[in-house]
C-alpha cells in the first residue's frame, strides 16, 4: 500500500513538473501595448499600475486553496479604454506660404488580443501560463488563442498642407478593452505561484491629424 502511495505521488509530481512548470518553454506573449504613449480606462487600471496593497486586497477575494489547479480572481472585466499608440511629428511651418507634404504611417488593422502577465506565475514556465491563460480568458469571456494574437499592420500615406506659422502631428489613438485580475496555482493545496494576468483588446486603431499653433 505505502509503495502504491509513493508511486503515486510521484506520478503526480513529474505530471505537475512536466506540465506546469515547463521552465525551458517558449512562451509567446504579445504585450505591446506597454509601449502605448497613453491608455485612459473608463474605470480600474494596468496591472502594471497595481500597487502592493492592491494586489494583496484582490488576493483577499480569493476562494481558497484547493487541492490542484488554478483560482482566477478579476478584477477588471471587459473595462473600455481609449489610448494614444504614437505620435509623429510631421513638419512645422516657420515660413509665409503653406507647404505640402506625404506622411507615412501604419494602423493595425483587425482585432487583436494581448496578453501580460507579472508575478511568479510570470516565471514559472509555459504549461502553467498556457493554463492561466486558458482559465483566465473563460472567465473574462476573451477569445485568446495563437490566431488573434496576429495582427496586420497596413502602411498608408496621408498629404498635408501645413499652414503658415502652425505644426502638424499624425497621431495613432483608438480603442480596446481591458480584462485583468490576479491567479494562484494550486498543487495539493499548495499554491505554488501567483501573480497577475491581463488581457487587452484592441478594438479600433486609426490615425488622426492634429494642428498646433508655433
Amino acid at each position: 500500500m505505502k509503495k502504491l502511495l509513493v508511486f503515486t505521488f510521484l506520478f503526480l509530481v513529474f505530471i505537475f513538473f512536466t506540465n506546469c512548470l515547463e521552465i525551458n518553454a517558449k512562451v509567446e506573449e504579445v504585450s505591446d501595448y506597454l509601449t502605448y504613449q497613453e491608455i485612459i480606462m473608463s474605470s480600474g487600471k494596468l496591472i502594471k499600475n497595481f500597487t502592493e496593497d492592491e494586489r494583496k486586497e484582490i488576493l483577499a477575494k480569493s476562494g481558497g486553496s484547493k487541492f490542484m489547479g488554478i483560482e482566477v480572481i478579476p478584477e477588471c472585466q471587459s473595462v473600455k479604454a481609449s489610448y494614444i499608440a504614437s505620435v509623429k511629428e510631421c513638419m512645422e511651418n516657420m515660413g509665409s506660404t503653406p507647404i505640402t507634404i506625404n506622411v507615412d504611417y501604419s494602423v493595425e488593422t483587425n482585432t487583436k488580443v494581448s496578453f501580460s502577465s507579472s508575478g511568479s506565475v510570470s516565471a514559472s514556465g509555459g504549461g502553467t501560463i498556457s493554463k492561466v491563460k486558458a482559465e483566465a480568458s473563460a472567465k473574462a469571456n476573451v477569445e485568446y488563442s495563437k490566431t488573434t494574437t496576429e495582427s496586420i499592420k497596413e502602411k498608408r500615406t496621408l498629404s498635408i498642407t501645413v499652414e503658415p506659422g502652425s505644426q502638424y502631428m499624425v497621431v495613432t489613438k483608438g480603442n480596446l478593452s481591458v480584462s485583468n485580475g490576479m491567479v494562484e496555482v494550486y498543487f495539493f493545496w499548495i499554491r505554488t505561484c501567483y501573480g497577475c494576468y491581463e488581457f487587452v483588446t484592441l478594438e479600433s486603431q486609426y490615425a488622426a491629424l492634429e494642428k498646433r499653433t508655433i
